[in-house]
């Protein structure tokens, strides 16, 4: 990238910029760090890759076909995670800061792809609009793999501005990788895909061409799911097929939600960024007010939290969990199983990563309940066991019921057989 050059008022308004969006992600960060189940599972996918073998496959959609066939993501983005573990030991706390930081970068990219494509006003806007949102925000406190999707959107958006310009065949290629690796971290980014390439054809002057060229890149980007498909019957497209016919039946069961949109999110903030700077041309003060009043609404969400994480249960934290592991770790078991009752993840998987990979105390498969000297259980501090309606508890029973520790309103209990 050639460097900007900004005169010293600019540059300081965007390091002001900058500095108070990586301050409203970063004040109190652990705290306000939202570590679940689809934390807790890429994490762990990620980590057998380390510690047991390499895959074609990455970790499963919480999405079964009427058949009982499972969904799975290509394995880049857990890929993407093994550098981390290592470099981090397994910690999810700066594993976690490298999607703040993420989303911070896309901010820096949106500028600078916007100023190049409009001017300073445009791009200073489109990057407020876009870092002082209230969902990219929130989504800044956690590991999730359509947190990449905002990048990808911005990126294709500049190369589909750059194949305008030039014609170049190496950016269908270009825009086929990205949409490749998109398709293959969500099925959904095939939507973005198709858009890309009706664009693509629509500015192309050899549109056949350019056509196998964008499907080439579309295949490299997904290379591990196509090898994984030819290697086994293409089951990974009947798969999705499948569930594709039990959608177009029961259309309740799937539905568009605003991550779906997040390749889109940068267009949004472009398409904001022209409209503020043309009213800032036409009257400075309605357009600050305007830009003001976003920033405020956008603070004042419940997504977003300055003292405890979103989307977790009340006083719950990434500490918690790092607590109740050491305190199992303390107990020293053997044979052992862990369950939690907070939410749809009755099988601890947070908890379940902690114990593998930082406290190197492996919990038996995430089927085995029934024979076990030992059964840890995280829940609410009270909480009445006969009322427990989770598989993984109940297959256990008869129990004794023990309660090791306490943290605020949860507490840990250990189940033995009578």
């Amino acid at each position: 990238m050639k460097i900007i050059n900004l005169s010293k008022f600019k540059v300081v308004l965007l390091i002001v910029l900058f500095s108070t969006a990586c301050f409203i992600r970063s004040y109190n960060f652990v705290k306000r760090i939202n570590f679940g189940p689809e934390q807790g599972i890429s994490l762990l996918v990620s980590a057998n890759y380390i510690g047991e073998k390499l895959s074609l496959l990455g970790q499963k959609y919480f999405r079964t076909t009427s058949y009982g066939q499972d969904l799975h993501a290509a394995p880049i983005f857990n890929y993407s995670l093994v550098p981390l573990e290592i470099i981090f030991k397994f910690n999810p706390i700066p594993i976690t800061a490298f999607f703040l930081l993420l989303n911070l970068l896309t901010g820096v990219v949106i500028f600078y792809i916007v100023f190049k494509m409009k001017n300073f006003s445009v791009a200073l806007f489109s990057t407020i609009l876009f870092l002082f949102n209230s969902y990219m925000i929130y989504h800044s406190m956690f590991i999730w793999i359509l947190n990449y999707f905002p990048l990808f959107g911005v990126l294709l958006i500049y190369l589909l501005f750059l194949f305008n310009k030039d014609n170049k065949s190496y950016y269908p290629f270009l825009i086929g990788i990205l949409c490749g690796i998109g398709f293959g971290f969500d099925y959904t980014f095939l939507f973005t895909a198709i858009v890309c390439l009706m664009a693509l054809l629509f500015i192309s002057r050899k549109k056949i061409n350019n056509f196998l060229i964008f499907v080439a890149g579309g295949i490299l980007g997904n290379s591990p799911m196509v090898i994984f498909d030819l290697k086994h019957q293409f089951y990974n497209t009947k798969t999705l097929w499948q569930y594709f016919l039990d959608t177009l039946k029961n259309p309740k069961q799937n539905g568009i939600a605003y991550y779906h949109l997040f390749p889109f999110w940068p267009l949004f903030a472009l398409l904001g960024g022209i409209i503020l700077a043309w009213i800032f041309k036409k009257n400075k003060a309605a357009a600050l007010f305007i830009t003001a009043l976003y920033i405020f609404l956008n603070l004042s969400s419940p997504l977003i939290s300055f003292n405890s994480a979103v989307g977790m249960g009340a006083g719950m934290n990434v500490s918690i969990w790092e607590e109740a592991a050491k305190v199992i770790a303390q107990d020293n078991p053997n044979n052992f199983n862990i369950s939690e009752v907070l939410d749809f993840d009755s099988r601890a998987y947070p908890l379940r990563y902690i114990l593998s990979y930082q406290y190197n105390l492996k919990p038996q498969g995430i089927t085995k309940y029934a024979n076990l000297d030992a059964l840890y259980v995280f829940a609410p501090k009270n909480y009445d066991f006969q009322k427990a309606i989770s598989w993984e508890i109940n297959v256990y029973r008869p129990f004794k019921i023990y309660k090791i520790s306490t943290f605020g309103n949860y507490a840990v209990y250990k189940l033995m057989k009578k």
